[in-house]
Parts: C-alpha cells; sequence; structure tokens
C-alpha cells in the first residue's frame, strides 16, 4: 500500500524535521529519494540510500538549478514535496521585526511557489506535488499572523495549482500539521506560546510528531492519492474541529466534565 517504487522524489527542508522524517519514509516505500536543504544533509541521504543537493528555495535560480540536476541524475520526477519553512517570530503584527516577515514570506510562500512551478515543469501525467502548510493557514493564532499568512499563502497556492496542473496529470496538494515537536518549533524564542496555543486547541493531548505529518505527505505523494487534488489535508489532532474542552472551561470558569455545568 502507498508504493513509491520506481519513483523520484525531490524533499525539500530535508535536513531535519517534517523533512528528513518524509524522506526516510519515502524512501522506505520505495522511492529514490532526493534531500534538499541550505544545511549540510549529505550524511542522513547516504545513510538511506539517497542524494543530497543543497538548495536556497527562496532563491528561484538555485530551485531551478535542484530541478534540473534532479532530472539529469535520475531522468525524471514524480514527486515534488515543497517542506522548507522558517517560523522566525511569534509576536504580531506591530512587533515582528520587517526582516523577519521578509524571510518568512520568502522562505514559507516563494519557495512553494518557485518548488511547484519547475517541478511542474519536469513532471509528466501522475506527477504530485505536496507543500507543507499549517493549521496557521486555517485558522488564526494569536502572534503568527506573518507565519500563518505565509501558510495561508500556501493553502491558496496549492488550490489554484491543482486546478492549472491538473489537466496536465500533475496533482497538488499541502498538508496542514497542529503544532508539531521539530527543531523549527523548538528553535523559536516563543516556543512555548505555539506549543501551549496548539494543545489549547486540540482534542488529543500532544502535539503531532514528524512522523504523523510525513505519513500524511507520503500517502497524498502515492497513486492511492490519485483522485485527492486541491486538498488541504489537515494533521490536526481535532483542532479544526471545533472548540476543545480546555478552552470552554476557560471560557466559562468552570468545569463540563461532571456534566453539571450550564453554558449560557
Amino acid at each position: 500500500m502507498f508504493s513509491l517504487a520506481g519513483k523520484v522524489a525531490v524533499v525539500t527542508g530535508a535536513a531535519s524535521g517534517i523533512g528528513l522524517a518524509t524522506a526516510r519514509r519515502l524512501a522506505a516505500a520505495g522511492a529514490t529519494v532526493v534531500l534538499s536543504d541550505i544545511n549540510d544533509a549529505a550524511g542522513d541521504a547516504a545513510a538511506m540510500g539517497a542524494d543530497f543537493v543543497a538548495a536556497d528555495v527562496s532563491d528561484e535560480d538555485s530551485v531551478a538549478s535542484l530541478v534540473a540536476s534532479v532530472v539529469e541524475a535520475h531522468g525524471r520526477l514524480d514527486v515534488m514535496v515543497n517542506n522548507a519553512g522558517v517560523l522566525l517570530t511569534a509576536k504580531g503584527i506591530d512587533s515582528d521585526a520587517t526582516e523577519d516577515v521578509r524571510r518568512m514570506i520568502d522562505v514559507n510562500l516563494f519557495g512553494v511557489l518557485f518548488g511547484m512551478r519547475h517541478a511542474s515543469r519536469a513532471m509528466g501525467p501522475g506527477g504530485a506535488i505536496v507543500n507543507t502548510a499549517s493549521m496557521a493557514g486555517i485558522v488564526g493564532f494569536p502572534g503568527l499572523s506573518t507565519y500563518g499568512a505565509s501558510k495561508w499563502g500556501v493553502v491558496g497556492l496549492t488550490r489554484y495549482a491543482a486546478l492549472e496542473f491538473g489537466p496536465l496529470g500533475i496533482r497538488v496538494n499541502c498538508v496542514c500539521p497542529t503544532g508539531v515537536e521539530s527543531p523549527m518549533t523548538g528553535d523559536t524564542p516563543d516556543h512555548w506560546a505555539v506549543r501551549s496555543q496548539s494543545l489549547a486547541h486540540q482534542h488529543i493531548d500532544r502535539l503531532a510528531t514528524v512522523d504523523d505529518v510525513a505519513a500524511a505527505v507520503h500517502y497524498l505523494a502515492s497513486d492511492d492519492a490519485a483522485m485527492v487534488n486541491g486538498h488541504a489535508l489537515w494533521v490536526d489532532g481535532g483542532l479544526g474541529a471545533g472548540m476543545s474542552i480546555e478552552m470552554i472551561e476557560a471560557a466559562i470558569g468552570g468545569s463540563i466534565r461532571d456534566g453539571n455545568a450550564i453554558i449560557e
């Protein structure tokens, strides 16, 4: 099930976190995988029998070169996972440094645009593009305005690309994770704020793991998802389904777990 045998896949942002977990999962499913990142992932690539090509997704020429090198080396490109992303601040519209705002838009949004543009030119029918968005691109979280805006853009670009590339036989989808225990969230100065917001909204009492997200990417990349196109797959522990018990109890200032609370 979800075999990727015979397929060539590229994963950006593959030096750690979701990207590295995704690369390992796709390789285990039989794909020939190329890891890409601005950081060195050659050792991890070698360990899974994959290749590494350095690239900066915010630079279109770098992305074009990445795709061209993959096609030259392997003769084709079947799966493109546009995963590279940054979360530099979680302060809000009035406080985010402008240079941080520009960097998040350049990497998170333009990086996906460039990846889709150049991958689609190299793919034939049956190709699959999977972008990493976020639940912050579906619902709002205080402080995550810039990051959220970049991920809303990813969701929108995914849907438009599905309309444009679908007639070419290329599917485009995205995953929208809740808070994930990964180096990216751990490195942000506002890690605990991001973590607590995610947990407060969810109905499963843990953050997602990188393997949870990799599993969703794997499905969307596979031919088993052949009729899934333009979809934003929530990997969210129920966050998008409605208010959590914790949020309701905070709002009413009491417990609803004993069945006696009245909500007016």
